[in-house]
């Protein structure tokens, strides 16, 4: 059968129409590529959030926020920094296995900040206490220390960095907790004294501080614990460290 020319013009147009529609497709198909891959790499809010267990006759806890489980924690336990989803966040802190919580608190975290939420008190009046984890960045050759005094019946407390030496923090009151101070990165020893007083209640030596970094160290436990139960005051010196999980 003889093709006329209009027939073959049909056929020409056709054929660069369905070419131009399949161009036309992979370019849009590529540019939404692009777009996905450009909104994937767009950073999300986020505030970095270490959550402690320091109430000296709580049992284990377990730890919620909006609802969703984050971890177990026994006495002196600390999660190092989690990746939060910024605002405000629900927090419930139940006994093991239990439903019922013990606390059930909001807070608010915002975009690039560092936190600190203690779980603290005694059982009966266990309560959070969060931190803003700022301070400006130590100078070279230098760590910084902060302290916070978490014993329900401990008196105020100074932190001395050396036998005999003027407190680095003095007068630490219960829940209480000093700002950041700055101190050389070497081996460095502490002693807990109460406020005023010349003997150690407790003291941490050979430590090493690392250039840079930020610490906090924490007294916990009972000065006189109640019948059956072991935890008597001690101190940590905490080095403040992120993991990457996102809650």
């Amino acid at each position: 059968m003889t093709i006329t020319m209009r027939e073959n013009f049909l056929k020409t147009y056709w054929s660069k129409l369905a070419s131009m529609i399949c161009v036309a497709a992979l370019v849009l198909l590529l540019t939404s590529c692009l777009d996905d891959d450009d909104q994937a790499t767009d950073p999300l809010p986020v505030a970095y959030v270490s959550i402690y267990h320091e109430s000296p006759d709580a049992p284990s806890l377990d730890v919620l926020v909006d609802g969703r489980p984050v971890n177990r924690l026994e006495f002196t336990d600390y999660t190092g920094y989690l990746n939060f989803y910024t605002g405000n966040r629900n927090f419930k802190v139940n006994s093991f296995n239990a439903t019922n919580a013990l606390i059930d608190t909001t807070v608010n975290f915002v975009d690039g900040g560092f936190y600190s939420v203690f779980i603290v008190n005694n059982l009966s009046k266990v309560e959070t206490l969060t931190l803003r984890d700022s301070a400006d960045s130590p100078a070279a050759g230098n760590a910084k220390v902060r302290f916070i005094n978490l014993s329900p019946d401990a008196p105020a407390l100074d932190v001395t960095g050396a036998e005999n030496s003027s407190p680095i923090f003095s007068n630490q009151t219960f829940k209480n907790p000093s700002a950041f101070s700055e101190i050389d990165a070497s081996t460095s020893s502490f002693g807990v004294k109460s406020a005023g007083a010349t003997d150690e209640l407790l003291s941490v030596s050979d430590l090493d501080l690392d250039e840079g970094r930020f610490y906090t160290i924490v007294v916990r436990g009972f000065l006189t614990p109640p019948a059956g139960n072991n935890n008597t005051l001690n101190m940590e010196v905490i080095k403040h460290l992120s993991n990457r999980i996102w809650i």
